[in-house]
């Protein structure tokens, strides 16, 4: 295998494979950071022109634009709180907290290093134990997502805040919009009122854009009275401020691995994605904290959680696709067709009839994360500046792209629809205080945890312990039931603190 490897580094060390990798890698930035254009978009856009060059050089090309795209993503949540993809608003969150400290450049520093290190690890696991991972994948059936799908639930117990019964409120509209349309397995129609176009149910993306970015945009409009000043982006006259040092770094290191690595199991689980992963490390990340109350207003261990999280996927939901043919995700799907499209047919046979490719794009794949730390590192200053323009220049350039972004959908005016619904309701729900990012949650497991409920259900019949027979399921719950015992106590050490603290500062006061 080292000498596979060494081989894969000697093909893609060349002219046209770099130069592939830097366009993709610039091409990926772009797209990801523009909300509502997500990396999916851009490989499709890509696709074509990768006919005509060597699959190394296509195939590295498409997945440097994957990668790039979902880092991307990130640029926006952290600058201007505008995800530019589903699996960033976590980052969000924490990100734009620390940009309106002025502190923006900690942001972008520690949301590159996470990806950076994420996609490297999970890179490594795709090398070198592909197959194993596979075949352990293989084994988790319906009934095993469906106990992972509700790990994933116990998440919302530590994103709820201080209030848990508006997290719940949150995170059952979510569920109760995700279930609008007709059912994939009954076939029958739920929600929809009598209107035909509902019968496919809400699309996702300008449902995103409504429910996250827009609302920033109309917050921007009331605000339009504040001197501009005090809206900009502001940087830390301290050095220390706009960087991640190096201990900083080896502080949050941990966090990035065992983060990477629920992204790596994730990502070889055909069909969860990105966005599942970055919630299950989030959760887990402040689970284990030492300083949970810093998690969604400014935490550079969430960003990292939820960064290296969401990226480690990008390698390792090839596993499934390249060792059994079963891509992982869309993009992976959309990633074996262009596998297919050079000649390359995914599957066990793959790794003994192309070896020198299969290995020369594993090479590509570290080489891009090389590019990507000093492309997207070189490129931060002209990010804060772009960021930093006056907000009637940036926030009709976000709503140009959130409406194109949202035809480009379906391509059609029923998403522009949904999206200004989406626009009201994602306003509303600030204003009240139920939190958007629940209702993602929500709204992105449901169909998950409906698909694999009903199969699971059409396996065991009336024989309901079936479900439990399996070791994953049991692991699951465990992990369940330990995630929903970790987090009410610590729910329960850091309230008699809060309530402290309140009270010295209601002493100071009078």
């Amino acid at each position: 295998m080292i000498d596979n490897i060494l081989n894969g580094f000697a093909s893609i060390l060349a002219v046209g494979p770099i130069l592939g990798i830097i366009a993709g890698i610039v091409i990926g930035i772009v797209f990801g950071a523009i909300p509502g254009v997500s990396a999916i978009m851009a490989i499709a856009i890509i696709l074509p022109l990768t006919f005509y060059v060597d699959p190394v050089i296509g195939i590295c090309m498409l997945l440097a634009v994957y990668k790039a795209g979902i880092y991307g993503g990130s640029i926006s949540a952290v600058l201007i709180n505008t995800p530019g993809a589903a699996a960033s608003f976590l980052t969000a969150k924490d990100g734009h907290a620390l940009t309106r400290a002025g502190k923006s450049g900690k942001a972008l520093d520690m949301s590159l290093y996470a990806s950076v290190s994420g996609e490297a690890l999970a890179t490594l696991v795709l090398i070198f134990i592909a197959a194993p991972i596979s075949m352990i994948s293989l084994q988790a059936g319906p009934i095993e997502k469906v106990f992972l799908l509700l790990f994933a639930f116990t998440v919302i117990g530590s994103m709820a805040g201080e209030s848990i019964p508006r997290g719940l409120l949150s995170c059952c509209l979510g569920m109760l919009f995700a279930m609008v349309g007709m059912s994939t397995i009954t076939g029958a129609s739920r929600f929809t009122f009598g209107v035909p176009e509902l019968m496919a149910g809400f699309t996702f993306t300008p449902m995103l854009l409504g429910i996250l970015v827009m609302p920033e945009v109309l917050n921007t409009i009331r605000q339009r009275k504040i001197p501009h000043d005090k809206l900009a982006i502001t940087r830390s006259p301290v050095p220390s401020d706009n960087r991640i040092s190096w201990k900083e770094y080896r502080q949050n290191f941990f966090t990035i691995l065992k983060s990477s690595g629920i992204g790596t199991v994730i990502g070889a689980l055909p069909g969860l994605g990105s966005s599942t992963a970055a919630f299950i490390a989030y959760g887990e990340a402040k689970r284990t904290t030492s300083k949970p109350e810093e998690y969604g207003k400014g935490s550079v261990e969430g960003i990292a959680a939820a960064e290296s999280a969401n990226n480690a996927v990008c390698g390792s939901s090839l596993i499934p696709m390249l060792t059994l043919s079963i891509p992982g995700d869309d993009v992976a799907a959309l990633l074996m067709g262009a596998f297919l499209i050079h000649g390359l047919t995914p599957g066990p046979m793959i790794f003994m009839e192309h070896t020198e490719t299969i290995y020369a794009i594993f090479a590509g794949f570290l080489i891009t994360d090389l590019f990507l730390l000093g492309i997207a590192k070189s490129g931060f200053r002209a990010f804060v500046k772009i960021a930093s323009l006056r907000r009637y220049y940036i926030f009709p350039c976000v709503t140009a792209f959130a409406f194109t972004g949202a035809f480009t959908a379906g391509q059609n005016m029923t998403d522009i629809l949904i999206l200004i619904s989406f626009m009201v309701f994602g306003y509303m729900m600030r204003l009240v205080g139920l939190n958007p990012a629940i209702f993602i949650v929500g709204f992105i497991l449901t169909p998950l945890l409906e698909q694999n409920l009903d199969q699971a259900m059409a396996i065991v019949g009336t024989d309901y312990h079936l479900l439990f027979a399996k070791p994953f399921s049991l692991v699951f719950i465990a992990l369940s039931v330990f995630f929903v015992y970790s987090s009410t106590r610590m729910r329960k050490k850091t309230s008699p603190k809060t309530e402290k603290e309140q009270k010295v500062l209601g002493e100071a006061v009078c």
